[in-house]
């Protein structure tokens, strides 16, 4: 159903200070991550990533099997941030948003549902990421972590690139999961795209980043393609990409604490997770 396949802890004694530190959460469909971080030192001192059994929808027997699994969700935290990696999620400009629209534009997309509870973030950008929790996801973290705060990932990436000074004309961003990929584009520093895109083979991915590049007119001389997460560097999906952007780089970066223990993996694998606690 759901089962482990990175777990990375530091060495230092839980139980002198149990409650000190932060947790963070990532869920998607096929990814749970589970990240946890000091305050004072900013490293991350635990690391765990679940892969869902695919086609899965029992979130129940899922978040049950985890927490029986995990070294780090039965501790207690001071506080919880739970980024949903759900594609059913829509940006609303800040002037035009009220919850009913939202509620009447997420039902538009994606069809009705009781299932479902409605959140959204303000962001700095001035747009609202409104999107959907499954009900049975949401009542199990506020019912296992007290001080729990939902997020949705597109609002850490929109937000994270907002931020930078360094953004090409045609800036293109992937983060790669398993079985999908967030899309997000930026042209002229101003946020065009953000979507997510399921895929089985390397063939679909090539698909949606052709579609992208002929929709926006993207000129292959000056377009930055920037990769993150899951993704086979020198793999042949990598020499097609070559073929669609001038410039193609990853996104790595240090973080510290037990992820320099990583090393079976490239630096660049689990960066959309590193990213979360920052």
């Amino acid at each position: 159903m759901a089962r482990k396949i990175v777990g990375y802890y530091s060495e230092k004694d839980a139980a002198t200070n149990p409650d000190a530190d932060q947790l963070f959460v990532e869920i998607g469909n096929n990814e749970i991550a589970v990240l946890v971080k000091e305050p004072v030192s900013q490293e991350i001192d635990g690391f765990e990533v679940f892969q869902v059994d695919k086609g899965n929808t029992d979130w129940d027997d899922v978040l049950f099997e985890i927490r029986q699994n995990s070294v780090l969700l039965n501790r207690s935290y001071i506080d919880t941030t739970c980024y949903y990696n759900f594609e059913e999620a829509l940006l609303i400009p800040e002037h035009k948003f009220t919850v009913t629209a939202a509620d009447d534009y997420l039902t538009l997309m994606y069809g009705e549902s009781n299932c479902h509870d409605l959140k959204y973030d303000m962001l700095k950008t001035g747009m609202v990421n409104a999107y959907r929790i499954r009900k049975s996801i949401h009542e199990q973290m506020s019912r296992h972590f007290v001080l729990y705060k939902p997020k949705h990932s597109y609002s850490n990436i929109i937000e994270t690139i907002s931020e930078r000074m360094d953004l090409d004309a045609q800036f293109v961003k992937t983060q790669f999961y398993s079985t999908h990929f967030i899309l997000t584009l930026f042209i002229d520093k101003k946020l065009q795209l953000i979507q997510c895109f399921k895929y089985e083979s390397g063939n679909d991915i090539c698909y949606h980043l052709l579609n992208l590049s002929k929709q926006f007119q993207l000129d292959k001389n000056i377009s930055h393609l920037e990769i993150s997460g899951m993704f086979e560097t020198g793999s042949v999906l990598h020499q097609q990409l070559q073929s669609l952007f001038g410039l193609i780089t990853f996104e790595s970066f240090e973080t510290g604490g037990v992820s320099k223990l990583i090393t079976d993996f490239p630096s660049h694998y689990f960066t959309p997770f590193y990213k979360l606690v920052l």
